[in-house]
């Protein structure tokens, strides 16, 4: 009896962990250079916005074809949050910008935010990832 009952706790337990996560999924669209890697960063509500030190979750993976990628988050609670990308194609770790502190490097934003003489506000991008809404397609800007 007691072997079912902890079965039963940690089938309880991992069913409500797994709907605190879900599975998200980014697609980022209008990669016209198989080079560097591609990082992809989430900033949750409150966070200083598009800042690199209030970076909630990111992933970083290497540009391996023209067109498209993928990446999917597991780890991503439910919520509001803004997702910045750019491709680091001389994987110097940073977005290089212009002299004006425009990106040099092709960069994009949740809800495909185009910055014109600054960057983006949260409420801009803000994106909410909830049960039944995960997948999120960013096109790049060059």
């Amino acid at each position: 009896m007691k072997k079912i009952i902890c079965i039963m706790f940690l089938w309880f337990s991992h069913s409500v962990s797994a709907q605190e996560k879900p599975y998200v999924s980014i697609k980022i669209q209008n990669i016209k250079q198989a080079k560097g890697n591609m990082r992809v960063a989430f900033y949750k509500k409150g966070s200083a916005f598009p800042k690199e030190g209030s970076i909630t979750y990111a992933k970083e993976a290497k540009v391996n074809q023209a067109g498209e990628m993928i990446f999917n988050f597991t780890d991503i609670p439910y919520g509001e949050y803004a997702i910045a990308v750019f491709q680091d194609k001389n994987q110097n770790q940073k977005i290089d910008k212009n002299l004006v502190g425009y990106p040099t490097e092709p960069f994009g934003f949740s809800k495909n935010f185009k910055p014109k003489f600054s960057e983006p506000e949260f409420s801009d991008c803000n994106v909410v990832i909830s049960p039944t809404t995960n997948t999120f397609t960013i096109k790049l800007i060059d």
